[in-house]
């Protein structure tokens, strides 16, 4: 068994209106499934969703707030008036405050910018900055992505007479902030029909509502779109319309420095959300997290090409700091929370000296996705004595409210259910870790704490077509409210399984139908090479794709993750390396030796348990390195060990019974015939002239001697061998070698030489049933007269 690392939600479509739609829409039933599951029913919907680039904006004057605010920007504009845009520093704030700023550029208003430094100003509008905006002769002031909860800025706006207009797309307060104006579709009273935008969406609608059509720039949607992205809001309504377009323009070209920025990504054919928000928006985001976000800024105001260029390649270079960054943070951070997994904890807060407050929100993101666990981070200052953190959650437990309950050990904590930020003396944070563990402890369950992976449809390796997943492209763009589809093959048998990759990090295999296979990757699962038999059945989850070589287009999974149920056997019957493998192992497996000369003979470099009757293991795996003497051995370790779900097997064996001719009855007969003729013989000479004489060899000679000695039929004496008259009469089955010969023959045929699928059906059921065989354990015959024969019997080759 291969646990699978993710819970499997699979999603059931109702397909009595899987099959309505496809009728109203013409649409293959995979793409109308995908559809119902989105919640979209009808064709026109359907239509709608299918077909972004052909609907309509929204009417921006419908949202609350609007007139007045274009009403004070075009007096701002008639008038000559200073008007400054307060931003923010991420991503979506840069993309809202340079689109924004182009508005107002274009309608005639003298505009200037102030984007918070995250260390020095912190987030969102300050005091600070309205007295430089009211000592710079600001007039007006415009946030963008921030400003609905900034209460201080807002106050002291009204204080020096300066006009104050708020454009926000987060959760408004109860109480609004004292402005002019707020344009927020979510306060109470707004009537916009969708409520999902982000900051860029907002800073859109006041373009379009302020700008006559001649004065508006399409351009500016892609500014929208790459803020829309990488806000991680909704793509659904308007904001798929607003990512749709803008995508279009980003691939096709438009402002200078979007373009610069793609070009220095190496983003180059078709442009997708992924690459916006994989590449573009990291880009973005890393100067206002290592400093400043002037430059971000600067780059998508900029409409010199040299400039974006020179621009575009800071940008560059900061982001790989800052990934440089966040990988040494979330090594050290990693370390702290392994020990602390290890000991049961089920939230983790991790600390250091002087990590780089700009990226542990990032560091802290990539712990929760290795550990599903919530995270936080702190960043210790020696010399003040505190630490400042950002921490990340997972479904299902409210970070904020968590925070609330330890609040007694923080300076100041603020945030929402998943991300948070806080600060709190050196001193508390031990205390701090102890409580915030315990909160956690009392409220995440097991289940919980596995992660969820939602599974939209399944087809088998015969079925799926490139057409197919060519079809699956109607559904862009993805994101938030509609991520890319997931499909499951159950229960697919694999082939040509590999690492590959530097250092074999990634995992590649097929997975065969009854016709057809279906090539996988999975990018960082090349530990699982070894953990996967060729007679598995293995059960995946992921992404369609087209792999396009030569020429040739053939479908293409990108694994998400994988398990495979019941026993597992791994056919090591031929391994070449056996001492590599079981180093392997990592100790997941115990190795089991029947006989003590095995692990000599083969030469490894371990300590095998011996086996006992009743034996216990505390390993998932077992290692048969041998041949038992019985099948009831092997019967008896696997049900001493129930939990046991891997078997490794080796079955090495000396003597190759197999291979070594087995007298018949006849040949029994004619033996018998001869001693019953010759009365007293020399048992060497006898044996060298029958093996002369009938070509048997040496060994199968002793063999029938010794069967015939334990029948009676025969006695030795000083090497010598006489014919017992009359004696009475046995089957050879009574002879216990004869039967141990049979026994092993049938073992090594089965176990050492049969079919490895018919080997991984043996066990299966006997871990099924968990029965011990009937064979009774056979005693050698203990007699003084037969050691020369076994003595010759196991020393006689072929």
């Amino acid at each position: 068994m291969l646990p699978s690392n993710y819970q499997w939600l699979i999603k059931h479509a109702d397909e009595k209106q899987v099959s309505r739609l496809s009728q109203q829409t013409g649409l293959p039933s995979m793409i109308t499934r995908l559809l119902i599951l989105r919640g979209i029913n009808d064709a026109k919907q359907a239509k709608r969703f299918l077909h972004p680039e052909k609907l309509s904006f929204h009417d921006p004057l419908l949202m609350r707030g609007m007139r007045t605010a274009v009403a004070r920007l075009r007096r701002a504009a008639d008038g000559h008036e200073s008007v400054r845009i307060f931003g923010d520093y991420d991503a979506d704030g840069v993309t809202s405050t340079a689109l924004l700023a182009r508005t107002l550029k274009k309608i005639g208003i003298d505009v200037s910018c102030f984007i918070p430094n995250r260390f020095r100003d912190g987030y969102g509008p300050n005091a600070r900055a309205v007295d430089q905006a009211a000592h710079d002769g600001i007039g007006l002031i415009v946030t963008v992505d921030s400003g609905i909860a900034a209460f201080e800025a807002a106050d002291r706006a009204a204080e020096l007479g300066i006009d104050y207009i708020v454009t926000d797309h987060h959760q408004p307060p109860p109480r609004l902030p004292q402005a002019l104006a707020v344009l927020n579709p979510k306060q109470p009273g707004c009537s916009y029909p969708f409520k999902e935008l982000s900051g860029a969406g907002v800073a859109l609608k006041l373009a379009q509502a302020v700008c006559s059509s001649d004065q508006f720039a399409k351009e500016w949607i892609a500014l929208a779109a790459v803020g829309t992205i990488a806000d991680l809001v909704s793509l659904r309504d308007e904001n798929r319309l607003i990512a749709a377009k803008g995508l279009e323009l980003i691939e096709q070209g438009s402002l200078p420095g979007l373009d610069a920025l793609r070009d220095q990504a190496g983003m180059h054919g078709k442009i997708d959300s992924e690459a916006v928000g994989f590449q573009l928006a990291p880009r973005l985001n890393a100067a206002g997290r290592l400093a400043d976000a002037t430059p971000a800024l600067q780059l998508l105001l900029s409409d010199d090409s040299r400039v974006s260029a020179t621009l575009a390649a800071q940008l560059d270079e900061l982001n790989r700091k800052r990934k440089a960054l966040v990988d040494r943070i979330a090594k050290e951070a990693d370390r702290q929370a392994s020990a602390f997994f290890q000991r049961g904890d089920k939230a983790f807060v991790l600390a250091g000296p002087r990590w780089h407050q700009g990226v542990i929100g990032i560091a802290a993101s990539k712990i929760v996705a290795d550990y599903h666990r919530p995270t936080i981070i702190l960043s210790i200052d020696p010399d003040k004595g505190t630490a400042k953190g950002s921490g990340r959650s997972i479904e299902g437990f409210d970070l904020y409210r968590a925070l609330s309950a330890c609040g007694d050990f923080l300076t100041q904590f603020g945030g929402h259910k998943m991300a948070a930020g806080l600060s709190l003396p050196e001193t508390e944070i031990d205390g701090f870790r102890e409580a915030f563990v315990r909160y956690a402890g009392e409220r995440l369950t097991g289940e919980a704490l596995v992660p969820k992976l939602p599974v939209e449809g399944s087809f088998d390796p015969d079925t799926l077509a490139v057409d197919q997943i060519d079809q699956l492209s109607l559904l862009e763009p993805f994101g938030t409210g509609n991520p890319r589809p997931l499909f499951l093959i159950d229960g697919a048998a694999p082939v040509r399984i590999k690492a590959v990759g530097r250092d074999g990090a990634h995992l590649k295999m097929s997975l065969k139908g009854n016709r057809k296979a279906i090539d996988g990757i999975g990018f960082g699962f090349g530990n699982l090479c070894l953990r996967i038999a060729k007679t598995d059945r293995v059960s995946v989850v992921g992404e369609c794709t087209i792999n396009e070589w030569n020429g040739f287009r053939r479908p293409q999974l990108m694994i998400e993750d994988l398990k495979v149920g019941g026993l597992q056997l791994f056919d090591w019957r031929s391994e070449q390396n056996l001492q590599s493998r079981l180093e392997g192992l990592n100790q997941s497996a115990a190795v089991l030796a029947f006989r003590e000369e095995t692990v000599e003979r083969l030469h490894l470099r371990i300590s095998p348990l011996r086996y006992r009757p009743g034996l216990t293991v505390a390993r998932p795996g077992i290692v048969f390195l041998d041949l038992p003497d019985h099948v009831a051995q092997l019967t008896d370790v696997l049900s001493s060990n129930p939990k046991i779900h891997r078997i490794y097997a080796v079955f090495d064996h000396h003597d190759e019974h197999y291979f070594t001719p087995f007298p018949a009855r006849g040949d029994f007969a004619w033996y018998y015939a001869v001693i019953h003729r010759e009365k007293t013989m020399n048992l060497k000479k006898m044996v060298a002239q029958i093996a002369r004489f009938k070509g048997w060899t040496e060994r199968m000679i002793y063999f029938m001697t010794k069967v015939f000695f334990e029948l009676g039929f025969v006695k030795i004496k000083n090497g010598f061998l006489r014919g017992v008259t009359a004696p009475e009469k046995a089957p050879l089955s009574n002879s216990p070698t004869y039967r141990q010969e049979k026994n092993q023959l049938k073992l090594e045929e089965f176990f050492c030489y049969g079919p490895a699928a018919s080997l991984k059906a043996w066990f299966s059921k006997i871990m099924h049933n968990r029965a011990q065989t009937t064979e009774p354990e056979e005693k050698t015959n203990g007699l003084h007269e037969v050691h020369h024969i076994d003595h010759e019997f196991s020393n006689q080759g072929d």
